[in-house]
């Protein structure tokens, strides 16, 4: 397939890709207030019954130990904080993006949807260890939660280049998937990802942490770039991911340098974020 051609059809995808739900950016802006109505909130989230849905499945995991099985948004928010509401909301949203196998690059719903969750779980760890700003935390939570969007854009395309794919592999043993996916469309999923959140109006913050989340050059521009490149570093090192693109990894110290972490701090991370996300396995999708 011709490139051009090629490149025309992945950008024209992505206005095919359905926007961030304003069921979520409602429920965002309720949470942000000083006094929140959940009653207001429940109405709101149940709306969208896809999220709904997602919503209590994972309130009744493990991962929260709550005193008894909630039925009801309501009454989960009843046990909840806000912080906790707001990432089983956003988790829930990557619950509706992620919810078919990503054949191209040989990842199942049910991982690519836990990898995210769990690079969510990652930045907010990096987050309270650097006491950031409720709102910074938000933003490095919703940039590593979505930073795998762009491979919903191209997963067709990896498909339908698969030999080429294995071929470029195979003569580049030591290159990761995105410098492969460079050579073989002419792009990779974080541009794809960032293109796409830029275009539903997201703050620069996130849509450049996701184009920058595989890039060593980029990610090390801004702080928060460098937190999502991080914990996709760190997730992958823990073996919660799969498909293709799955390789060894290193964390380079000019990254922890950038951010402000020691080794120590990045070991008690990956200690808290496995231990989330063991809790999780088996419960979703």
């Amino acid at each position: 397939m011709d490139r051009e051609y090629l490149l025309e059809r992945i950008f024209e995808k992505v206005d095919t890709i359905p926007p961030f739900p304003k069921t979520a950016q409602r429920a965002l802006e309720i949470l942000r207030s000083d006094e929140v109505d959940f009653r207001e909130l429940e109405e709101v989230v149940k709306s969208d019954p896809g999220i709904a849905a997602n919503f209590l499945k994972l309130v009744n995991s493990a991962l929260y130990s709550l005193p008894q099985k909630v039925d009801s948004l309501l009454k989960a928010f009843m046990f909840l904080g806000t912080d906790q509401i707001r990432f089983i909301l956003l988790a829930s949203v990557a619950g509706k993006y992620f919810s078919q196998d990503l054949t191209g690059y040989g990842i199942s719903s049910r991982d690519i949807w836990m990898h995210s969750i769990a690079c969510g779980l990652t930045a907010e760890e990096i987050a309270n260890t650097l006491g950031m700003s409720p709102e910074t935390r938000e933003s490095l939570y919703i940039a590593s939660l979505l930073h795998d969007l762009g491979k919903i854009v191209l997963d067709l395309y990896t498909t339908l280049e698969e030999s080429r794919f294995h071929q470029a592999m195979a003569e580049n043993p030591d290159w990761d998937f995105m410098q492969i996916e460079w050579i073989v469309l002419g792009v990779d999923h974080g541009m794809v990802g960032g293109y796409l959140l830029k275009r539903w109006e997201f703050p620069e913050e996130i849509y450049f942490a996701v184009r920058a989340h595989h890039d060593p050059d980029l990610m090390v521009q801004k702080k928060n770039s460098a937190i999502v490149g991080l914990s996709n570093l760190i997730v992958t090192m823990l073996g919660v991911t799969g498909g293709v693109d799955a390789f060894n990894y290193r964390i380079p110290l000019q990254l922890l340098e950038i951010i402000g972490l020691e080794p120590r701090d990045v070991d008690h991370i990956m200690t808290k974020v496995l231990r989330r996300t063991l809790f999780l396995e088996g419960m979703l999708l």
